[in-house]
């Protein structure tokens, strides 16, 4: 009976934290919330980098396809007037065939 007494005293003091243990519990609570935080922040940031790139990327492959595109069209304005005039090199500014 005596024991049982003991036992109820330290439940009934134990109902609430030491100010040590509620500081500690509270800073380690706080650290990891801004750690939740920080990780979804981050994954968000890492979500717009990667549509960034996607973006990039698309716009990368088309540059490339007009640049073959260009790189034909100049290969057979080259060859047209190279059987024209035969291969010289062409002044850009005045048209001059050196």
């Amino acid at each position: 009976m005596i024991k049982q007494m003991k036992t109820m005293k330290q439940t009934e003091i134990k109902q609430q934290l030491s100010p040590e243990e509620l500081a500690e519990f509270r800073e380690v609570y706080e650290v990891y919330q801004k750690a939740i935080f920080d990780l979804g922040a981050l994954s968000l940031n890492i979500n717009n980098v990667k549509k960034e790139l996607d973006t990039l990327t698309g716009e990368r492959i088309d540059l490339l396809n007009h640049i073959g595109v260009l790189t034909e069209k100049q290969t057979a304005i080259g060859n047209q007037l190279g059987d024209k005039y035969g291969f010289k090199q062409v002044d850009l500014e005045t048209g001059e065939l050196k």
